[in-house]
């Protein structure tokens, strides 16, 4: 009842556990909180890196969601086995408490050091990943089943996800938790294997079929695109805060 490669509880035992905790809930009474995470543009990582980087940092994510969920916290797949989102219930807990979570969820992932293969004799190291999350709760009248919790906690997530990504959003608030953390791990410079470095240029070029994913520079390339601005640039007369 467990994702093989995240370690997180699959969608179906999650669901029964959830709804065994919300009945628990009612019993007691106590609040119950729901956090949704989605990984911003992880799509990307697949495509730059392959999928084993991608899995290096699903299964790193899990790892940090594990963490700070606790010992109640139920934390599962939300998406099945193909999806990079997911799902943390929290029993006894108020929506202040989550949302102190959800920070420390986004400050850990964001200082992650993932590293994975691109090749059978090429690395990566993907750091710079950010999330986005919603948060919701039910206070200790609880008002509504778990559909309805997740419901108003996906509202939240897509709005997180319309501002422009790594942004907590609560269920019922316009304002969006300020961002924290670096820039997303796709327009993050890598360093490969043997000191080469990996610029993803989404950002800088029109998406195309045949648009290059990303700049690979070797120490000596670098060193001679380094001397070539210098020459056409004039670099070392220009002003030090221009520099």
């Amino acid at each position: 009842m467990t994702d093989e490669l995240t370690g997180v509880l699959d969608r179906r035992r999650w669901d029964h556990d959830a709804s065994q905790a919300l009945l628990q809930a009612r019993h007691k009474p106590w609040p119950l909180a729901l956090i949704l995470v989605d990984l911003d543009r992880f799509k990307d990582i697949n495509d730059l890196y392959g999928h084993p980087a991608g899995d290096a940092v699903l299964r790193a994510t899990a790892t940090a969601l594990r963490h700070h969920s606790g010992e109640r916290g139920i934390v599962g797949r939300y998406g099945g086995h193909t999806g990079d989102e997911f799902l943390i219930l929290l029993p006894d807990t108020n929506l202040d408490g989550a949302l102190a979570i959800a920070q420390s969820i986004q400050v850990h992932i964001s200082s992650l050091s993932v590293q994975a293969m691109t090749s059978c004799d090429s690395a990566v190291t993907i750091t710079g990943q950010t999330v986005s999350m919603g948060v919701a709760a039910f206070t200790d009248l609880i008002p509504g089943d778990l559909s309805d919790l997740l419901l108003e906690c996906d509202v939240a997530l897509r709005d997180a996800k319309r501002s422009g990504g790594n942004q907590i959003c609560v269920a019922g608030s316009q304002a969006a938790v300020p961002q924290r953390g670096r820039s997303p791990a796709v327009d993050a410079v890598h360093q490969l294997a043997d000191g080469d470095v990996c610029i993803p240029l989404a950002r800088y070029l029109r998406a195309t079929p045949y648009a290059p994913r990303s700049l690979v520079l070797t120490p000596e390339s670098a060193h001679r695109l380094y001397a070539d601005l210098s020459d056409a640039l004039d670099f070392h007369q220009l002003p030090h805060t221009n520099r």
